[in-house]
């Protein structure tokens, strides 16, 4: 188990994170405590971005957070269908008719034209970029396609400085965060030798060098963790097992470490929640120093954008409709106008649409007379939005026959495990077997373990989903409502003869049903159990009443994030009696799962520390 020097070492590195000799200070910090594992400290990807980075600019897009320029990105030199590049077909868009370029037609292109506007390019920076190029040209008022691509190569190199410097106080803040680090795991592994040192010293002479399964269990940490329901048999066992191997089933201070690194990732909830509410409050406490620096430049750009119209969030409206929505008071559309049309707006910021590809469209449509071709009439609108569905044709028809392909694959996989887990209960019908496959054979839990990782590998588990789209966690409301356990392989269950171990004897295991309930101030659990008198014995009812949670915790096993759900047993009611459930051990099964899928009516919650456990319900 990890010391309590733990809890100051993340205040150090708070501290250091505070930025206050000289350091950058960060937008958004987020610290992310890496594991140790015998004496070596690392740190988790996601400590490359405790500071976030100036924004490089995407030079025909509107500035945003990433860090790519689309002038050094392989899109820049990949030629159209015409043989061009982008940034050639952006000047053969706004060039005259002698293919030159003037100052003005320059300013006109929508991304110059935006950056100007916000204040993140200065008119005197793009004159100076300007007079470079055209100073050794015959005619200083316009410019070719040559000086044409140097113009932006120019606009996009003012925003590589900044980004070097800031990786430079990166690199420094990790290595005072990698260096506090390695002093706490120094503290803590010589503790844990000590402990060895009494485990192999407290059985015999103390001339062996290794310590037995038995001697691991007597280990008072381990006796209490247990003793307290929150570490089962079947955990510690795994975590043995998976700790390493000498050949002998006995254990060396190398694997004794290892063994309590893993012992550790099980209880990382409530440190973390630490860690998150100082990093708030460093982060609120940066937040208000950088809205004091503000410039006054940057105040004038927030309030025009504060006045701006709002964003017509509707799908699929006709082009006339949105027309009329976006068209300013002189009932015409340009740039700005199109930035209030928020499918657009997602097609860009999604990749599926490019910004020079949108100027190619806009610049291929006739102007409104008298705009100096900056708006576009109702015609011309109507023809933009029908050249931008037309790229979209071929796509929508591949994925409506993609989506058709998935939902058939999706009912013949959850179709086959249901008629699975039904033979497997008609069977142990007739052969007096336990419900829900606790008495199955291991054939037949191999069959349902293949059927299940075969399903939640699937893009249609919300698990899945969730994972592609960054986030990783499933919403909290997909769980609640009322279940009914159809399948577990559990051998804490089949052991106890049902969850509570209440049933046996005269009894047996009836079934189980789960009833999740979350409100904004509420999350509370409740499991139903039957259990069925034979031969003369009463039947009666187990609830078991608790609280849940669930998080998203990267997993012991893969080291991706997964999706934790963990219950907090209070009481156990049976019959007249009233028992409270913190030391009832036949629990602990249920105590931390990870949810791998989940769809309308079906869910698969797998063991923690064992992944080959199951627990599958059916949505009552």
């Amino acid at each position: 188990m990890v010391s309590p020097s733990l809890s100051a070492t993340l205040v150090a590195i708070a501290t250091i994170l505070n930025c206050s000799d000289g350091f950058v200070t960060p937008k958004s910090p987020s610290i992310n405590i890496g594991s140790t594992t015998a004496g070596i400290n690392t740190l988790p990807q996601s400590c490359n971005t405790i500071f976030s980075s100036s924004p490089k600019l995407c030079l025909l897009t509107p500035p945003t957070t990433t860090t790519t320029s689309l002038y050094s990105t392989q899109q820049a030199s990949t030629t159209t269908d015409g043989g061009e590049t982008p940034l050639q077909t952006v000047f053969s868009t706004y060039s005259d008719d002698n293919n030159l370029m003037s100052k003005d037609q320059l300013k006109r292109i929508p991304s110059i034209s935006e950056m100007l506007a916000e204040g993140d390019l200065l008119p005197s920076e793009l004159d100076d970029m300007w007079d470079a190029v055209v100073s050794n040209k015959s005619d200083d008022d316009k410019i070719d396609v040559d000086g044409f691509v140097q113009v932006y190569k120019d606009i996009d190199d003012l925003f590589e400085d900044d980004e070097e410097e800031e990786e430079e106080v990166d690199n420094a803040t990790l290595a005072a965060v990698s260096a506090a680090l390695a002093a706490a795991s120094g503290a803590d592994e010589t503790e844990l030798a000590l402990a060895f040192d009494t485990l192999k010293n407290g059985d015999g002479d103390g001339s062996s060098n290794t310590i037995s399964f038995t001697q691991l269990r007597q280990w008072e940490e381990i006796t209490s963790l247990v003793s307290e329901g929150m570490l089962g048999e079947d955990e510690f066992k795994s975590l043995w097992e998976s700790s390493g191997d000498n050949g002998d089933d006995t254990m060396d201070l190398e694997r004794f470490l290892k063994f309590n690194n893993a012992l550790d990732d099980l209880f990382v909830f409530d440190e973390d929640e630490e860690v998150d509410d100082e990093v708030e409050d460093i982060s609120s406490d940066m937040t208000e120093e950088d809205e004091e620096e503000e410039t006054d430049e940057e105040e004038e750009v927030e309030a025009v954008q504060q006045q701006q119209l709002p964003v017509i969030t509707e799908t699929d409206l006709p082009p006339a409709v949105l027309f009329s929505q976006l068209a300013n008071e002189n009932y015409l559309v340009g740039e700005a106008e199109l930035k209030r049309w928020g499918e657009l707006q997602d097609m860009i910021s999604e990749g599926d649409l490019s910004q020079a590809e949108l100027d190619v469209l806009v610049g291929r449509v006739e102007k409104a007379p008298g705009t100096d071709g900056m708006y576009v009439n109702e015609e011309g609108f109507c023809k933009l939005a029908e050249a931008i569905d037309d790229l979209f044709e071929d796509v929508d028809d591949e994925a409506a026959d993609e989506q058709q392909q998935q939902d058939e694959d999706f009912r013949e996989l959850k179709v086959e495990l249901l008629e699975l887990l039904e033979d497997i209960d008609k069977i142990g019908e007739e052969e007096g077997r336990l419900l829900c496959g606790l008495d199955c054979n291991e054939l037949e839990q191999e069959r349902v373990l293949e059927v299940v990782g075969e399903l939640e590998r699937e893009t249609y588990n919300k698990v899945v989903a969730a994972s592609n789209t960054g986030g990783g966690a499933v919403s909290k409301d997909e769980l609640l409502g009322e279940w009914e356990l159809l399948y577990s392989s559990s051998s804490t269950m089949k052991y106890n003869e049902g969850l509570s171990g209440l049933a046996g004897g005269l009894t047996r295991f009836g079934g189980l049903k789960q009833k999740i309930i979350g409100t904004k101030y509420l999350s509370d659990v409740e499991y139903t159990e039957q259990v069925v008198g034979k031969l003369g014995g009463k039947s009666y009812e187990v609830k078991i009443t608790g609280d849940w949670d669930m998080k998203t915790e990267l997993s012991l096993f893969t080291g991706k994030p997964a999706n934790v759900m963990s219950v907090t047993p209070d009481n156990v009611v049976y019959g007249p009696r009233r028992d409270k459930a913190d030391h009832w051990k036949s629990l602990g099964p249920m105590n931390m799962l990870l949810l791998s899928y989940i769809d309308e009516d079906l869910r698969i919650m797998r063991g923690n520390t064992s992944t080959d456990t199951l627990f599958i319900w059916k949505r009552c």
